[in-house]
């Protein structure tokens, strides 16, 4: 009998943890909880001594090579002595763990933890050290070079791809569409001018909102992972997510995201220079980002079920696009 066609299979835990035990040397007792479903399945591992954790790639996301890419950057950005959080070898000395399921191949990498906590970021303090911190990984990333394949976070990424999976879903909302896809237009015009006054362009960690992927220590350390979306592209856009994600912790305080945006640039360029060019293309990503989440809702829907991604949801996403600054 043939195995019915699935779109996602989650690793059984218990198994998972035997597989862990016979491939890592780690002290007893030890306990896996799985922790986070999301562009991949998160686990947390705790050991008698420190904890871990292990990432299970989904298939129908990341290639070996993309994989490959990304623990190779994380190993060198931990070699010029930027605090992320690294993979961990087996036993054997392999890094990858690979898992057959229906969909295909699973890929796992044990991860070391993440030191101290994460905090929604509302005090400028807080807003000042990640900007340094994003600012030593533009830095020590400008001459990172691998054989590995990455996608590159540009237009095609951020524009035509996300509006071709929202039309899929918006053939009842034609009208609505044609405003999105209107607006993607315009805002790719006004980056385009910016592009002739010359963008950072580079490696970028893809996610960098503060609100999770990065942690706090009292003594002000910070150390970043999940870097599951990074790629080459603007640096522009690469902070423009976390201005966006002030905006939408802020309760759109414009007082409070004003004085966090401005923290987070002067710790930015107190250790890398930032064009004023750069600095003024962010809103149009900020826009752009919010296109390619409205993109990634969708996408997610044959995981999490299209309930969460009625009328109402396409509501308030069109009243944020129908009412940005930027377009006016």
């Amino acid at each position: 009998m043939n195995f019915f066609p699935i779109t996602y299979s989650l690793l059984a835990t218990d198994a998972l943890l035997l597989h862990i035990k016979e491939h890592y040397e780690i002290p007893e007792p030890v306990q896996l909880q799985y922790f986070l479903r999301g562009m991949n399945d998160t686990y947390i591992l705790e050991t008698a001594l420190e904890k871990y954790i292990f990432r299970v790639y989904r298939a129908d996301r990341r290639s070996r090579s993309e994989i490959d890419f990304e623990l190779e950057l994380l190993n060198d950005l931990h070699e010029k002595g930027v605090n992320v959080s690294i993979p961990i070898p087996r036993k054997d000395g392999i890094i990858f763990n690979e898992f057959l399921v229906p969909e295909g191949v699973k890929y796992g990498v044990m991860f070391s933890f993440a030191v101290g906590n994460e905090k929604p970021i509302h005090a400028v303090e807080d807003s000042y050290l990640f900007g340094q911190s994003v600012a030593q990984i533009h830095t020590a990333t400008d001459n990172f070079k691998s054989a590995h394949v990455r996608g590159k976070l540009d237009f095609e990424h951020l524009i035509e791809k996300p509006l071709h999976t929202i039309k899929l879903h918006m053939n009842h909302r034609q009208e609505d569409y044609q405003f999105l896809y209107d607006l993607a237009i315009q805002l790719k015009a006004q980056i385009e001018v910016h592009l002739e006054a010359g963008l950072d362009w580079g490696i970028c960690h893809g996610d960098l909102h503060g609100n999770t992927n990065v942690t706090f220590t009292d003594e002000g350390k910070l150390t970043h992972y999940d870097f599951d979306i990074c790629g080459y592209g603007w640096r522009a856009y690469d902070i423009a997510e976390f201005r966006l994600a002030r905006e939408i912790h802020s309760a759109h305080d414009k007082d409070e995201v004003e004085r966090l945006w401005a923290s987070f640039l002067n710790g930015y360029i107190s250790l890398r220079d930032l064009s004023d060019n750069d600095i003024s293309a962010v809103p149009m990503f900020v826009a752009l980002r919010q296109l390619w989440l409205f993109a990634l809702c969708f996408s997610e829907g044959e995981l999490i079920g299209a309930a969460d991604f009625d009328n109402g949801f396409i509501d308030s996403k069109m009243d944020y696009f129908r009412n940005l600054e930027v377009i006016k």
